[in-house]
């Protein structure tokens, strides 16, 4: 297998996610009928073609930039199979790292550090097939302990140090974000729909497992531009904002 095909599996694997996510809207109402019919389907798409073309004993998940699997004690492999136009392995690692770098220096605190490589990539169902990719290296996140914020949820919750550690962590991130958008013109990927913002049970703390940025046009390195990106995480910006300023912050 070519970098070629293993993009078009990724790409096709990520559709079924988006068209099955009940958060998700393309914004235009023929497409989101159609979505509906999908989320009523009694199996699930995006589970069948997970089974179809990945190892099930070694693919943890696959997103919309990533196909994640298990990294040695305790951290994750991300590989990002999808990638822009033609550019050479090389050169999308250099991009890739550049984009990384600056959203993790600027969300420090907040976002997962990250580490950027070329890997092998053996992920899919036949164990012959490794197909070298650009790999983000994180932590692992316990996503039992660490489920994707839900703000409402937070904002009814009793006064708690978690909940103040929630609001310190938010207020961090908005600094981190309006640096990232002046200085840089991008966007972190913290809109509610990506479950990527996630919240610690325990402690409250937030952590921003996606670090790839999304550029004011709306679009990403890896070359899709998303209906709506952008305005979806300026909303939510607004949110994180109302909620930090019950603090003071």
């Amino acid at each position: 297998m070519n970098r070629r095909t293993a993009r078009v599996i990724h790409q096709t694997t990520n559709l079924s996610y988006w068209l099955e996510n009940p958060n998700w809207s393309t914004g235009k109402p023929i497409s989101d009928f159609g979505c509906r019919i999908i989320r009523l389907l009694p199996f699930s798409l995006h589970e069948i073609q997970k089974q179809i073309f990945y190892d099930p004993d070694k693919v943890l998940a696959v997103s919309g930039e990533t196909v994640v699997t298990k990294s040695g004690a305790g951290k994750v492999d991300k590989f990002m199979f999808r990638y822009p136009g033609k550019v050479s392995l090389e050169a999308f690692e250099s991009q890739v790292r550049h984009e990384v770098g600056i959203v993790t220096t600027c969300l420090a605190g907040v976002a997962l550090p990250t580490e950027i490589a070329i890997k092998p990539a053996a992920v899919f169902r036949n164990h012959n097939t490794i197909v070298p990719a650009v790999t983000q290296t994180q932590e692992r996140l316990d996503l039992s302990l660490n489920p994707a914020l839900d703000l409402e949820t937070v904002s009814y919750e009793p006064s708690s140090p978690a909940r103040d550690k929630t609001a310190k962590d938010l207020e961090r991130l908005l600094e981190g974000t309006d640096t990232l958008i002046t200085d840089f013109d991008y966007y972190p990927d913290i809109a509610n729909s990506s479950g990527n913002l996630r919240r610690n049970i325990l402690d409250g703390s937030i952590a921003l497992i996606d670090v790839m940025p999304y550029y004011t046009t709306g679009k990403r390195l890896i070359g899709d531009n998303p209906p709506n990106a952008v305005p979806h995480i300026t909303s939510d910006i607004q949110d994180y904002q109302e909620f930090v300023g019950q603090y003071g912050g």
